[in-house]
């Protein structure tokens, strides 16, 4: 079965209506969170706490990773729109241009993208809708793109001055804004292996499929 859900894009985040319920698509959350089990997943409480205090207050499930194992999942930003079919159902961007394969799975989607001429591991994360982040120590500061405002549920609200990096895309190259990765984040992400995050980066310029059943991440030109 294909499903097309109209999304609400608030400070970039995909929410949908489902089951009358409210609820946040994000990859970067491993599991699906709500009232009703928020206290047996892991920082379960503060990732709904946080969305709802952050994002939305009317947001009742948190759909992480958890929903994306048995789902494709194709975001697009400029619809305003997720499309979301099983795992024996065909869907795809319109318009395919690259297509990456995904590891890290169950707790996160890593891709490798070339950044300023070299590959790197990243972190795809929905969540990241406001900034992409890299280790400061390989952010190309050339290029000065403005100032967000940002949050993290240990840090507050700050904000990240964003530089445009180069990234080949589907045999092109395209400018996407990055910032420093504050301390916090950097130690997670390079616990990892990685060095960033992105996300908006992305779907903000192509459709993003997260085909988890054949770990695969498809870029599709709007």
């Amino acid at each position: 079965m294909v499903k097309i859900f109209d999304a609400d894009l608030i400070k970039g985040h995909f929410i949908v209506t489902d089951n009358g319920k409210r609820a946040l698509v994000d990859t970067g959350c491993p599991y699906i969170i709500n009232d009703e089990n928020k206290y047996s997943k892991p920082h379960g409480e503060l990732y709904l706490n946080d969305a709802r205090s952050n994002v939305d207050p009317t947001i009742s499930e948190f759909r992480g990773l958890e929903y994306f194992a048995q789902h494709k999942v194709l975001f697009d930003y400029k619809k305003a729109a997720i499309i979301v079919a099983d795992q024996g159902d065909d869907v795809a961007p319109v318009h395919p241009v690259a297509e990456f394969a995904i590891s890290g799975l169950p707790e996160r989607i890593f891709i490798n993208l070339a950044i300023e001429g070299k590959v790197r591991k990243m972190v795809f994360d929905t969540g990241a809708s406001i900034a992409n982040y890299l280790t400061e120590s390989i952010v190309n500061t050339e290029k000065y793109v403005g100032t967000v405002p940002d949050f993290h549920p240990l840090l507050g609200h700050y904000d990240v001055k964003l530089y445009e990096q180069h990234v080949e895309i589907g045999g092109e190259t395209v400018g996407i804004p990055f910032g420093a990765q504050p301390e916090i984040i950097d130690q997670e992400v390079k616990a990892d292996g990685a060095v960033g995050v992105v996300g908006i980066g992305l779907y903000e310029k192509f459709q993003v499929l997260v085909d988890w059943p054949n770990r695969r991440l498809v870029l599709g030109r709007y």
